[in-house]
C-alpha cells in the first residue's frame, strides 16, 4: 500500500509541476531559513555552558551611587587582594587584565621572527586556571606555569602560529618579545578553547610580570582610587555558598573606599556578576576590544521569527493544497466508487504531502550549508551546521513529520470526505467561492501577510535606528580621522616620527593622544571638588589629549581657553555634563574651580561640548580633558577630506606605513578609521538587521510564491468566465482587477492587523537605546504601500498572462 500511494504521489507532481515546484521551493525556504536562524541561536546560547563549576563562577564588577550612578566592568586593582584576605568563602580569586600588544616570536638563535599585533592577552595569575578548570594542558602544571615573572602559557594554535611547530610541545622553553623589549619564555601548552567562548585568550602572560615591574603596562598595583574596564576579577565560590554571603563581606571595603577619598555624596559599590550572564549583559559588556554581547530578547524575537517563518511556510503548502483540491475532485469520487475508504484516500494524500516534505527537507537542508556560506559576512564565523548532529537529526525528523502533518491533514480530510456523486458532477459547493475552504485560505492569506508586514516594519525601523545611530552627531568629527597607536615604551622616536609627520602639507591637523573620544574601553576616576563648604565627589571618565585634541575631533570650546603644553596635570578640560553634575546651571560657571585628581587640585580652565564616550545605548557621562605627555600613546590624523579619492587615500596610507618603518622597522604598523570604530559599537545590532532584513525578504518570497499559486489556480478556475468576459469587451486591466481585487482587500485587512503588533514590538526594541528615533507616521505608510506593491506586482504576472489568453480556446467546448 505505502509503495502504491508513493507512486500516485510521484504522477501526482509530474502531472502539476507548477504546484509542486512552489510547493517544494516554499517550503524549503521556510524550513531553510529556520534551521539557519535557530542554528545562530543554539550557538549563542551555548557560550561557556562547558565550563566546569559554572554556576560558581562571578565577574566582580563596581557600581557607582551618590551624584553619580553608573556601573564599570572593571575594579580597582586593590579589590582582589582584600577579598583574597579578608572575605571568606571564596575559593578561588582571579585578576584578569586585559590588553593588546606586538608580539615576536624569537628563533632558536634569539633572532626575531616575524612580528603580529595581537588584541587578545590577558595577564593573570595561577588562580586563572583554577577558577577556570577545564582547560586541558599539553604541558606544565597549571599551579606553577604562571608563578614566575615573565612566563606565558600559549595554546596549541598560538604555538604553531608564532614558532610554526607541528607538534605544540616543541614550544615549551622557547622566547617571544612582547611590546618594545619584554622577553616572555614559554612555559605551559593547553589546547585552544572552544569557538563558543567570550574567554578567547590564548596568550596568559605572568602577573608576577606586571608585579616584577617588567610589564610596559601601568596597572597602578594596590590602587583603590581608580577603576579600569580592563582590570576585570574572577572569583570561584565554594561549594553552597552564595553571591549574598559574599557581598554581604564587601561593606567593609566599601566603607574603606569612602574613608580614602573623603567621600561625602558619591560611593562605590562592589557587585557580583554571574559568569553565565557576561555573554547577554550589554550594560557591562564582555571585555575591551571584544565581541558586542548578545541580547536575549533579540534571540527569542529571532526564535520567534523562525518559527513563523515555517508557519508562513506551512500556510502556503496549505493553501495550494486546498485550492488545487477542486481540480481533484472528479478523482476522489471515481476512487471512491471503485471502493477507495476514506482512510486510504486519506494515507494517499497524506502519503502526497509526506512526499513533498521531505523534498522539501532535503532541498532545504543544501540551502542551509550554501545560506550559512553566502551570508557567512554577517553570520557567526565560528558557527557549524553538522547534518549528522542528534540535535540538528532530531530537527529534521520533527519538522518534516510535523510540517508534513500540520500542512497534509486538512487538505487530506477534506478531499476523502466528498460525495462520489456530486464530486462527479463537479458540484462541491464547499470548495468554492464562500465555503469553508475558500474561507480558510483567506485566513491563511491574511495571516501570511501580517507576519510578511510585522517584519517589513521592523526591517524598516531596525533600519532607521541603525543609519540615525552612524550618522548621528557624536559631539566630535569621525569622518576622514586615522589613528594609530605607537610603541608604549618607545622614548626616542616618538617625537621625531611626530615632528616629521607635521610637516606633511596633506595632514589638517595631527593629535597626540592616549585615545579618541570614544572607544570599547574607558579609564575612570574620583575627583572631589568644593561645593559651599561641602566636598562633593564625581566619578569622571578621564581623556588625555595635547593642545590639538580637541581641534583634531572639532569638539567645541564653549567658555574659558585650550589646555597649555604639560608633561604632567596642571588643568583640566571639562564637559557641560560635568559642570552641571557640579551643580552649575550655566556651566561656563565651573572655569576656575578646583579639581581633586591624584591628590593634587587642579583647576579647570574651559568648558567643551558634550560628546559621546561609548555608544548611543548609553547616557552622555562627565568627561575630563587633560593634558599630560608620558600617557600619549596614540596619535590621531585629520585627512584632507571626507570622501575623497579611494586611490588617493590608498596612497596616503601607504606613505604612512613607509616613514613609520623608517623609524620602527620591527614594528607592524596598525592603523585604525575612527568612523569604522565607532560602526563597530553596534555589530550586533547590524547582525541584528541583516538577519531580520533576510527574513523579512524570505517571509515576502514564501507569500508571493502563494500568492502566485493562487492566482493560477483562480485563473485557471476561471477561464470560461475571463473568455465570456473579453468576448463581452473586457480589457486586460479589467481582468488583472477582476483576479487581483480580492487578495488586495486581504493584502490591506493584513495590514490593518499587523501595524499594532509591529509598533509594540519595534517600541521595546528601541527602549534598549538612551538615543533612538520616533516612529514617523511614513514608516507605516511605506509598510503598507511596500506589502500591496509587492502583492500586486506578483498578481499581475499571472492575471496578464490569463488576460491575453485567446477567449476562443476557453470556449471552444461551449
Amino acid at each position: 500500500m505505502f509503495r502504491k500511494n508513493l507512486l500516485l504521489a510521484f504522477r501526482h507532481l509530474r502531472r502539476n509541476k507548477l504546484y509542486a515546484f512552489i510547493n517544494v521551493i516554499g517550503l524549503a525556504i521556510g524550513i531553510a531559513a529556520c534551521l539557519v536562524i535557530t542554528s545562530i541561536v543554539h550557538f549563542e546560547m551555548s557560550f561557556d555552558e562547558f565550563r566546569q563549576n559554572r554556576d560558581q563562577i562571578y565577574r566582580v564588577y563596581t557600581s557607582f551611587s551618590g551624584v553619580f550612578d553608573g556601573t564599570n566592568r572593571g575594579v580597582a586593582t586593590a579589590v582582589s587582594p582584600w577579598i583574597k584576605e579578608n572575605v571568606s568563602g571564596v575559593a578561588y580569586t582571579s585578576p584578569f587584565f586585559t590588553t593588546a600588544s606586538s608580539v615576536s616570536p624569537l628563533n632558536e638563535q634569539g633572532v626575531r621572527l616575524d612580528e603580529s599585533r595581537q588584541n587578545d592577552l590577558a595577564v593573570v595569575t595561577p588562580d586563572y586556571f583554577s577558577v577556570f578548570s577545564d582547560y586541558q594542558w599539553l604541558s606544565g602544571e597549571p599551579e606553577t606555569a604562571l608563578s614566575q615573572p615573565n612566563q606565558v602559557v600559549l595554546s596549541d594554535e598560538k604555538a604553531f602560529q608564532y614558532f610554526g611547530v607541528t607538534n605544540p610541545l616543541d614550544a615549551v622553553g622557547r622566547e617571544l618579545i612582547y611590546g618594545d623589549s619584554t622577553v616572555m619564555t614559554v612555559s605551559g601548552i593547553f589546547e585552544a578553547p572552544p569557538k563558543n567562548t567570550d574567554l578567547v585568550f590564548q596568550d596568559f602572560i605572568s602577573f608576577a610580570t606586571v608585579e616584577n615591574g617588567g610589564w610596559e603596562r601601568n596597572y597602578q598595583l594596590n590602587d583603590l582610587n581608580s577603576t579600569n574596564s580592563s582590570s576585570q576579577l574572577f572569583i570561584r565560590l565554594l561549594p553552597g555558598k552564595q553571591p549574598e554571603d559574599i557581598k554581604a563581606q564587601f561593606a567593609s571595603l566599601e566603607e574603606q573606599y569612602a574613608q580614602e577619598n573623603d567621600d561625602h555624596g558619591f560611593f562605590a559599590h562592589y557587585q557580583l556578576q554571574p559568569f553565565s550572564e557576561i555573554h547577554f549583559n550589554s550594560e557591562l559588556g564582555i571585555f575591551d576590544n571584544s565581541r558586542s554581547p548578545a541580547h536575549r530578547s533579540t534571540l527569542y524575537v529571532l526564535i520567534g521569527v523562525a518559527i513563523l517563518l515555517l508557519i508562513v511556510a506551512a500556510i502556503n503548502f496549505v493553501n495550494l493544497e486546498t485550492a488545487q483540491s477542486i481540480r481533484r475532485a472528479r478523482e476522489v469520487g471515481v476512487r471512491k466508487v471503485l471502493g477507495g475508504s476514506k482512510e486510504n484516500l486519506m494515507g494517499q494524500f497524506l502519503g502526497q504531502t509526506f512526499l513533498l516534505t521531505s523534498i522539501s527537507m532535503v532541498v532545504a537542508l543544501g540551502l542551509t550549508k550554501l545560506s550559512l556560506w553566502f551570508f557567512s559576512d554577517f553570520i557567526p564565523s565560528d558557527l557549524t551546521f553538522e547534518i549528522g548532529d542528534p540535535s540538528t537529526l532530531l530537527f529534521i525528523a520533527g519538522t518534516t513529520l510535523t510540517v508534513a502533518l500540520l500542512a497534509g491533514i486538512y487538505p487530506a480530510f477534506v478531499l476523502s470526505s466528498f460525495r462520489p456523486a456530486l464530486a462527479l458532477k463537479d458540484r462541491i459547493g464547499s470548495m468554492g467561492k464562500g465555503g469553508g475552504s475558500h474561507n480558510l485560505r483567506r485566513g491563511l492569506v491574511v495571516f501570511q501577510f501580517i507576519i510578511a508586514q510585522v517584519l517589513i516594519f521592523g526591517t524598516l525601523a531596525v533600519g532607521q535606528q541603525i543609519r540615525f545611530m552612524l550618522n548621528k552627531d557624536m559631539g566630535f568629527d569621525k569622518d576622514a580621522i586615522v589613528y594609530f597607536y605607537m610603541p608604549w615604551r618607545d622614548t626616542l622616536y616618538k617625537d621625531a616620527l611626530v615632528a616629521e609627520l607635521e610637516r606633511w602639507p596633506e595632514i589638517l591637523t595631527l593629535s597626540r593622544h592616549e585615545a579618541p573620544p570614544a572607544e570599547n574601553g574607558y579609564s575612570s576616576n574620583v575627583m572631589n571638588y568644593k561645593d559651599g563648604g561641602e566636598e562633593k565627589s564625581l566619578n569622571v571618565f578621564r581623556k588625555f589629549g595635547d593642545t590639538s585634541y580637541i581641534h583634531l575631533y572639532g569638539i567645541e570650546l564653549m567658555a574659558g581657553r585650550n589646555l597649555l603644553p604639560s608633561d604632567t596635570v596642571k588643568e583640566m578640560l571639562i564637559n557641560e555634563t560635568f559642570a552641571r553634575q557640579m551643580g552649575y546651571q550655566q556651566p561656563a560657571d565651573a572655569i576656575g574651580k578646583l579639581l581633586s585628581y591624584n591628590k593634587k587640585q587642579v583647576p579647570v580652565v574651559g568648558i567643551v561640548s558634550d560628546f559621546h564616550t561609548r555608544s548611543l545605548h548609553e547616557p552622555i557621562v562627565p568627561v575630563a580633558i587633560a593634558n599630560r605627555r608620558p600617557s600619549f600613546g596614540a596619535v590621531g590624523i585629520k585627512l584632507p577630506t571626507a570622501g575623497g579619492d579611494a586611490d588617493q587615500l590608498e596612497g596616503f596610507i601607504s606613505r604612512l606605513e613607509s616613514k613609520w618603518k623608517e623609524f620602527y622597522p620591527d614594528e607592524n604598523f596598525n592603523y585604525h578609521f575612527l568612523d569604522e570604530s565607532i560602526a563597530n559599537f553596534y555589530e550586533a545590532e547590524q547582525r541584528t538587521a541583516k538577519l531580520v532584513r533576510t527574513a523579512t525578504l524570505v517571509a515576502i518570497l514564501i507569500s508571493c510564491l502563494g500568492l502566485f499559486g493562487l492566482v493560477s489556480f483562480a485563473a485557471n478556475q476561471r477561464t470560461k468566465e475571463i473568455g465570456v468576459r473579453k468576448v463581452l469587451g473586457a480589457t486586460v486591466s479589467n481582468i488583472v482587477g477582476l483576479l487581483s481585487r480580492e487578495f488586495l482587500i486581504l493584502v490591506a485587512f493584513a495590514f490593518a492587523i499587523a501595524i499594532p503588533f509591529a509598533w509594540w514590538a519595534t517600541t521595546k526594541w528601541l527602549t534598549e537605546f538612551t538615543f533612538r528615533i520616533e516612529l514617523s507616521w511614513w514608516l507605516f505608510a511605506l509598510c503598507g504601500g511596500l506589502a500591496l506593491l509587492i502583492a500586486f506586482l506578483t498578481m499581475s504576472i499571472q492575471a496578464i498572462r490569463a488576460a491575453l489568453n485567446n477567449p476562443v480556446e476557453s470556449l471552444r467546448s461551449e
